[in-house]
């Protein structure tokens, strides 16, 4: 026999023999995985029956537990009348707080329109038809109000022992005037007023000659001349006390009040 042969023989028992312990070992793990699946199994079904025994024995609580509810419920039924007349009750409550709100709110827009936001000093001169604020409407005391509030913020500064307006100061005087232009009918006093530094003569003299000053600057910015008052007051209605000296930058000021509308 030739080499050729003999190799090609030996290589096909080679294959044979494999083929042979493939199979058999085959046949061994196909019993034995199905030896240790079987319990495995069983053990699931043995759980799964545990688990409904389990769900079996609760369902009957669960039962139970409505029944009480129902038993409850039925025990204590609602008495619709006492109910009815609960909302009644509730109902008159809240028609009793609805007008006592609106008493309350009545009687405070009567006090607004009585009562006056802002009042004049009885010093201040009023002649004619002029009245004091406090006689002028709702609307008309805002403003006042709105100005005097804005002056007291931006006072009107003169240079040292003169009637000379200071530059910033002209600023509060074209700022008022824009206020009382949308009110044509509104007429003004300037009021001067000085500390008390100096003889009384004096600062009435400078006061009344400050306030003209301040008047002849509202004319220049377009207000109607026929529609100021220029006054002075001098040192006699202070906002705060004087320092022992007689000096106080508070007191001396310009004010701009409305009397008449």
């Amino acid at each position: 026999m030739s080499p050729a042969k003999k190799i090609f023989f030996l290589c096909l028992s080679l294959i044979l023999l494999i083929v042979l312990c493939v199979n058999s070992h085959l046949e061994k793990l196909t019993k034995r995985s199905s030896v240790e699946l079987e319990p495995v199994s069983n053990t699931i079904v043995s759980i799964e029956k545990e688990e409904i025994k389990e769900t079996i024995k609760e369902e009957p609580l669960q039962e139970e537990i409505v029944t009480e509810e129902i038993k409850e419920e039925s025990e204590t039924p609602k008495d619709t009348t006492t109910l009815n007349e609960e909302k009644v009750e509730v109902q008159k409550e809240i028609t009793q707080e609805i007008k006592e709100e609106e008493t309350s709110s009545t009687t405070v827009e009567e006090k607004t329109e009585d009562e006056p936001l802002i009042t004049t000093d009885k010093r201040y001169k009023r002649t004619g038809n002029e009245k004091p604020i406090e006689e002028l409407s709702i609307n008309t005391q805002l403003l006042q109000i709105r100005i005097r509030d804005y002056v007291t913020k931006y006072p009107i500064v003169f240079q040292n022992s003169s009637n000379e307006i200071s530059k910033k100061s002209l600023n509060t005087i074209s700022t008022v005037v824009k206020m009382l232009k949308n009110h044509p009918n509104l007429k003004i006093e300037i009021a001067g007023h000085t500390d008390a530094a100096g003889t009384k003569k004096y600062n009435l003299g400078v006061s009344i000659g400050r306030a003209v000053a301040v008047k002849k600057q509202m004319i220049a910015y377009g207000f109607d001349k026929n529609k100021i008052k220029a006054r002075g007051y001098g040192e006699e209605i202070p906002l705060v006390e004087n320092n022992a000296e007689g000096y106080s930058r508070v007191n001396r000021r310009v004010e701009f009040n409305i009397v008449e509308e």
